[in-house]
């Protein structure tokens, strides 16, 4: 099952959350960005693991008023994973270049015809409720460096000689190598 990942500015809370019902009440499983704050490891990870599963992301952008913090990782991320993204404009101005692609389309003013060429695009509810989640990439080791792997081989060697030492004490000691 995948959903729509909506991201907003905290200026358009209001605004998103109308959105989110509306989509809602349309069919549609909705995830509102991440809750984590905003920039912090738990954040990235957690918007990752959302738009991965995402059938589509709709990004809110109010040009006039500058953009988020955030937002830029969401668009780049959706755009390397080929998710379809709408770019729903509370303003008018110019679109990042990451969002290039995207489709645009005018919420600055009348907010229920913009609504409805919004669900048009969109894929069915049902289409995204039957389609299947990508895996999640198995975590990697991050690779060792180069000195890691020398201090390891230095203090194996130094437990070796101190063995051997240790070794030929006790013979010496119970007389088995006579000095």
């Amino acid at each position: 099952m995948q959903h729509l990942y909506v991201s907003y500015p905290d200026h358009d809370y209001d605004f998103a959350h109308r959105l989110v019902d509306d989509l809602q009440a349309a069919g549609y499983v909705v995830f509102v960005d991440a809750v984590a704050a905003r920039g912090t490891m738990a954040w990235a990870a957690e918007t990752r693991h959302a738009i991965r599963a995402a059938g589509a992301v709709l990004m809110i952008l109010d040009p006039a008023r500058g953009r988020r913090v955030g937002m830029r990782h969401e668009g780049i991320l959706a755009g390397r994973r080929r998710t379809p993204t709408f770019v729903l404009l509370r303003s008018p101005g110019d679109l990042p270049r990451y969002l290039s692609r995207a489709t645009v389309m005018d919420f600055s003013t009348e907010y229920d015809a913009a609504l409805g060429q919004l669900l048009a695009g969109l894929p069915a509810p049902a289409q995204l409720l039957v389609a299947e989640v990508p895996l999640r990439r198995p975590l990697r080791r991050p690779p060792r460096r180069r000195d890691s792997r020398w201090r390891e081989r230095l203090v194996w060697a130094l437990a070796m000689v101190a063995g051997l030492a240790l070794c030929l004490l006790v013979a010496v000691a119970f007389g088995l190598i006579p000095v």
